[in-house]
């Protein structure tokens, strides 16, 4: 019997990683996503995920704010050093690139992972940030989908560029409940946005329309978790590099997405990880592309193995929404 596509997914990603670490070699994981995004929290936990099926501890992780390479270098002496993927490998997110670069310059000797990011950047920017990462003498980069290793393939010659899979696919979600609804649409709203309408009005459909949201309990609970003071939490503990409380904060974020996307039988979206997470818990996906077009990047790849559609534009998201409404005859 043929293996699942999310199988074979897991497969190739497990295959790149197990050339690059061995089983019971601890790794520092950095960059954890100390900011509210779902998606990134799920990347996280599928690198948590996947890193345990491949017997790699984690024995260090923390964010770019509690950074300190002297506690690193206590806590995590020898062995890989992972960055977190995602899709802030550019100039678009500079925080976490000037972040990447500053850990490389910290540890110019130490093995350093970049893990599976999206290429987001002008050819300008390209070249400086090969100038800097052919300086290491230790480092690898993923890139998670087929346009982003052509874009390296012409701009970052000399780095050490494979292609991988987006880590979020090692998450696995829990038992998933019955929908009630028939489209969730849930649409960016921030910088990378580029569609005002996702898909045309339907009579007869239902729909419920968000972007990423918790509830004030939730972001009561999250705030502190993450130790951000704020007016609710006045005195909330500043959370050490290597807490516990990462971890859990981000099953807190994934949670509530997964409550959020269950309830449709549709997910509509132009938020790549929403189209993931929705995939993963077994909902049709109707995606529409983001301004840097990971999206359409990551289902031509893989995740329109997944049966994700990926809409031109609204009325092409309508049609593949009735598609799906429409039982099999």
């Amino acid at each position: 019997m043929p293996d699942s596509p999310l199988a074979n997914i897991r497969r190739a990603t497990e295959s790149v990683l197990r050339e690059l670490l061995r089983p019971g070699e601890q790794v520092a994981l950095l960059d954890y996503p100390l900011y509210f995004n779902p998606g990134d929290a799920l990347i996280y936990l599928g690198t948590l995920e996947t890193l345990s099926r491949l017997d790699v501890p984690v024995s260090y992780t923390t964010d770019l704010h509690r950074y300190s390479p002297v506690r690193l270098a206590e806590r995590h002496p020898r062995g890989p050093i992972l960055l977190q993927g995602g899709g802030n490998f550019g100039d678009q997110y500079p925080r976490h690139q000037s972040f990447r670069e500053r850990v490389l310059a910290d540890f110019p000797d130490r093995r350093i992972i970049q893990l599976p990011q999206s290429t987001d950047m002008s050819v300008e920017t390209a070249q400086g940030i090969r100038r800097r990462y052919v300086r290491h003498a230790a480092l690898t980069v993923l890139l998670r989908d087929t346009r982003s290793m052509r874009f390296a393939e012409q701009n970052l010659s000399g780095v050490d560029v494979r292609l991988c899979p987006d880590l979020a696919f090692g998450y696995s979600p829990r038992r998933t409940a019955t929908p009630t609804i028939d489209v969730i649409e849930l649409k960016r709203v921030d910088r990378e946005s580029i569609e005002t309408t996702l898909f045309t009005p339907m009579a007869g459909v239902s729909v419920r329309r968000s972007d990423w949201r918790i509830s004030r309990a939730e972001r009561l609970v999250w705030n502190t978790l993450q130790g951000r003071r704020t007016k609710l939490v006045p005195l909330a503990i500043p959370m050490l590099a290597d807490s516990p409380a990462y971890e859990t904060a981000a099953r807190m974020l994934v949670r509530s997405a997964h409550r959020m996307l269950e309830q449709g039988r549709i997910v509509v979206t132009d938020r790549l990880h929403a189209a993931v997470l929705a995939a993963l818990i077994g909902r049709a996906v109707v995606a529409r592309d983001n301004a840097n077009r990971k999206l359409s990047a990551i289902i031509e790849d893989y995740l329109g193995d997944l049966g994700a559609v990926m809409a031109p534009d609204a009325e092409a998201a309508a049609a593949a929404i009735r598609r799906s409404l429409t039982p099999n005859d």
